[in-house]
């Protein structure tokens, strides 16, 4: 075969295929037109005000399902929960909704323990929280508490959660969102997401015996019933050997904090108002020690 016989047939291939894909590109924009899905445009204007982030907190698969949902009529204006009251009030606008202003919410974690809490064996498996709790329910004493593995920090998709020099995951509330993903990450259910309103909480979720949960904890709630005694407003109650709050009826007075032995039930007013990150056994503790000093002068 000559070498213009060889410059024939590559110059007839390439001619070939560059026919096919004029062909084929004809095609797809014909396709593309005549298959076409007209889009509402407010889609893509809700869509830039919705953080972007995915995290599913909504009950959507993203922010774009979320987004054609809110067009729809499937979801309300201010069905994201993570949004800001500026990106809700534009979605609001953008769909001719009133959008009402809701009181931030965060996460609050229900223990005190961490480090304070002994271990009853070692644990060298997947650095886990659920898998941990697989094995006999965890390495600590404590079957109701923290297992201190991080797979909270892990799941937050906000990076608002640290782990502490205690043993526990700390939140830095000025970058949570109220997302859920570290309730629902936590295998003892020790994460609630809660109002900023409401800044005493029972860090602890212990059901055992007061000897018990004092032998296995040194700050974990025995059950002595002097927080109750002490509410102004009979807003908590010693239920199953554990104190619990109704907030419908709690005033955040702080009184049952300061009368608690345990100092398990925590008062974040102080800490909120010096941006510490919470919750902070340290700052807690701190604020109790006077109050505790005086009662025992």
């Amino acid at each position: 075969m000559t070498s213009n016989e060889i410059l024939n047939i590559l110059l007839i291939s390439t001619a070939s295929i560059a026919a096919l894909a004029v062909i084929f590109g004809v095609g797809l924009a014909i396709a593309s037109k005549v298959f076409a899905i007209d889009t509402d445009p407010r889609v893509d204007k809700i869509l830039e005000n919705l953080p972007g982030v995915n995290c599913g907190a909504c009950g959507s698969a993203g922010c774009a399902s979320l987004a054609e949902a809110i067009v729809k009529g499937e979801a309300p204006a201010d069905a994201c929960p993570v949004a800001t009251e500026t990106a809700r009030k534009i979605i609001g606008e953008i769909m001719g909704a009133a959008v009402s202003q809701k009181e931030r919410r965060v996460a609050v974690l229900l223990c005190n323990g961490g480090t304070r809490v002994d271990s009853k064996h070692h644990y060298s498996g997947v650095h886990d929280c659920l898998a941990a709790s697989l094995l006999h329910g965890g390495a600590k004493q404590c079957d109701y508490g923290c297992l201190g593995l991080g797979t909270c920090v892990e799941a937050c998709p906000f990076e608002a959660l640290i782990m502490g020099g205690n043993g526990l995951p700390q939140v830095i509330e000025e970058r949570c969102k109220a997302c859920a993903k570290c309730a629902e990450a936590c295998p003892k259910n020790l994460f609630v997401i809660q109002p900023l309103s409401k800044s005493v909480h029972v860090r602890c979720k212990s059901c055992d015996k007061g000897a018990v949960t004092k032998r296995n904890c040194s700050v974990g709630c025995i059950g002595c019933k002097k927080c109750e005694k002490e509410c102004p407003v009979d807003a908590i109650k010693v239920d199953n050997f554990l104190a619990q709050i109704d907030y419908t009826k709690c005033i955040s007075c702080g009184k049952c904090a300061k009368v608690c032995p345990q100092g398990c039930i925590a008062d974040f007013r102080k800490a909120r108002k010096a941006g510490v990150v919470i919750p902070s056994a340290a700052v807690c503790m701190a604020a109790q020690q006077p109050a505790q000093a005086a009662r025992t002068a």
